[in-house]
């Protein structure tokens, strides 16, 4: 894994990628624990504190976590497995797993409110000021249930005015795309795949360190050439890797090997 976020301290960054090294090599196992910080502290040769900075590069990294009263032990990281996703043209997306195994759930009820488009995506998407937007955390079926993707809906709020009743609709982008089908005017839309880095709200939502970077597919739905819908899909790229069938049509597709 790139130690992208490496500080500048030169202590710091060489004691984080010499236990990097270490840990992928295989010296300190999956849940093996750490030397303590004093050893460490002994080891490198630096105070106390440039061990904590360290250590902190390393959970972010997705490298360890720190158990409270025990110490600091190596990360077992999730398998990568494939995420197949496909378009539906009413909305969708519908995503398997393993190519075909097990379709999302809402972990949690979806919510609708009102805000504004992120200053990262706002560019991309063709949207500004208040948007009415829809929030839904899904996993898949299992015991226990792990947040697995995050999807949000962005409609312009003039959009979602003429859908009466559309923000306390359970479902996000697929009624709204539904709705604008009926109006006559064809709709039309692009589908980007890349990654971005999350905020620490979705590392947290996602259970996944904030320096992994998550998977993103960007829909953005435009009606008589004005963008009504945009829905952001994303994954942690240290669990998934992306994929779609071959007849599927985007404007690019990356696989995020990385991270």
């Amino acid at each position: 894994m790139d130690l992208s976020t490496l500080p500048q301290n030169q202590k710091v960054a060489t004691m984080a990628r010499v236990l990097q090294a270490e840990i992928i090599g295989g010296l300190h196992a999956a849940e093996d624990q750490l030397p303590t910080e004093p050893e460490l502290m002994k080891r490198f040769g630096v105070a106390r504190e440039t061990v904590r900075r360290a250590l902190q590069v390393l959970k972010e990294a997705g490298l360890v976590m720190s158990v409270q009263g025990s110490g600091t032990f190596v990360r077992r990281r999730p398998g990568r497995t494939t995420l197949l996703r496909e378009f539906l043209p009413l909305g969708g997306p519908t995503d398997w797993i393993d190519r075909g195994s097990e379709s999302w759930i809402p972990l949690a009820p979806p919510v609708w409110g009102r805000g504004e488009v992120p200053p990262e995506l706002a560019e991309r998407i063709g949207l500004g000021g208040e948007v009415s937007v829809w929030v839904c955390v899904r996993g898949i079926d299992a015991d226990p249930r792990v947040p697995l993707q995050l999807v949000r809906t962005y409609v312009p709020v003039g959009v979602a005015e003429k859908l009466p009743g559309i923000e306390k609709a359970a479902s996000g982008a697929a009624v709204v795309l539904e709705r604008l089908s009926r109006t006559g005017s064809p709709l039309s839309w692009t589908l980007t795949d890349g990654a971005r880095m999350p905020e620490q709200s979705e590392a947290v939502t996602l259970d996944t360190p904030i320096g992994v970077p998550l998977v993103q597919t960007l829909r953005i739905t435009r009606q008589d050439g004005v963008v009504v819908e945009a829905t952001e899909y994303v994954v942690s790229s240290e669990r998934f890797c992306l994929t779609s069938r071959p007849d599927q049509e985007t404007d690019s597709l990356d696989s995020a090997e990385g991270a």
